[in-house]
């Protein structure tokens, strides 16, 4: 008798004050979905090399797939369950997953590459930059006579100039050397990692991608079709890359901040959030509370603290106050059940 479905039900992004676990909940259970799909690879290959199938698991940008935005739902599938289109059908025929399946897929495959390839960052020597075998970087495709001049990328920069496209001409042809770069036994050790913005109404959006080791963020959403749906499929991309055809790997540019820290005074954690505490303690120190208005004007940025008092019509919303927290204490202060309960639901009237 096989086991019934296993379902979590976690309680997430109940408002600022739990974003920064919520984000850690939600990288944790993203984290499970790629050791569950390094299960299903490393399962596959043994029954390759046992004669019992005759291939295992394909890359994701091999797979057939393509991108769509779920609507209105979360689910999260393994590869087998991707492949077999337990997504339903989609906008755009074919199998298709959202941001964090495909990028939970592309984890898992490149933590379970037999070998890998790596070489001194061309812009930073003290980095180490890393490569899949089946998709060359520019400078290795483009000794291929299949590469045109014109297709050349430019030159190497810094993480935010990285060149986009990569473009893999070589198909699965294995390259046993690569100018310049060593070949490395083992996976690449990538993470899961999700980029989120602010919407205009309060509420957070997020998008999954695949962060690798020497610092980048690669987008497996965006080379199967994000942005771009309806030109993907009417290219029929996803069988042309499945047949053999080019990948063009995507990458993403890194977020200025990585979560919202409500206890932090810019609100904000990681990245340039260090900075951003202190243009907002700067502005404290320097001009007082008589001025916080203007001075949140002049810089949208540090908001997230300055504006913890929102303009409503004639009145004046404070949300610290509607959680519970006190910035005299710099910790929440129970006073009574009432309020605690408008805190643990959230921003209950915001």
């Amino acid at each position: 008798m096989g086991m019934p479905n296993i379902v979590f039900r976690c309680q997430m992004f109940r408002g600022d004050w739990d974003q920064i676990w919520s984000q850690m909940r939600m990288l944790w259970m993203m984290e499970a979905l790629c050791r569950v799909n390094q299960t299903h690879l490393r399962q596959f290959d043994e029954f390759k090399k046992r004669g019992l199938v005759e291939r295992s698991y394909p890359s994701v940008y091999r797979s057939g797939l393509h991108y769509e935005t779920e609507k209105g739902t979360e689910i999260w599938p393994d590869i087998p369950s991707l492949l077999a289109g337990t997504m339903g059908k989609g906008v755009y025929p074919g199998p298709w997953g959202d941001c964090e399946d495909l990028a939970c897929y592309r984890v898992a495959e490149l933590r379970e590459l037999p070998y890998h390839f790596e070489r001194p960052a061309p812009w930073d020597k003290s980095k180490t930059e890393v490569a899949d075998p089946r998709y060359p970087p520019p400078d290795v495709a483009s000794k291929s006579s299949s590469v045109s001049s014109a297709a050349k990328p430019n030159p190497y920069g810094p993480p935010e100039q990285r060149p986009n496209p990569f473009v893999d001409t070589l198909g699965e042809q294995k390259i046993s050397t690569w100018p310049g770069w060593t070949l490395v036994k083992g996976g690449i050790k990538s993470k899961p990692f999700a980029k989120w913005r602010r919407g205009p109404r309060g509420n957070y959006h997020y998008h999954a991608l695949t962060y690798l080791p020497d610092g980048w963020l690669e987008d497996p959403s965006l080379a199967l079709g994000m942005g771009r749906e309806k030109e993907f499929a009417a290219a029929n991309m996803a069988q042309k890359m499945k047949d053999g055809g080019p990948v063009v790997i995507q990458f993403a540019k890194a977020p200025e901040v990585m979560v919202v820290d409500p206890e932090k005074p810019s609100g904000y954690g990681g990245g340039i959030a260090p900075m951003l505490d202190k243009k907002v303690l700067d502005l404290l120190a320097r001009r007082g509370a008589d001025e916080l208005e203007g001075a949140q004007a002049e810089d949208a940025e540090c908001g997230a603290y300055l504006s913890n008092e929102i303009l409503l019509g004639e009145t004046e919303f404070d949300v610290d106050s509607v959680i519970g927290w006190s910035r005299d204490h710099k910790t929440f202060v129970t006073r009574d059940d009432e309020t605690e309960i408008r805190r643990l639901m959230g921003y209950a009237h915001h």
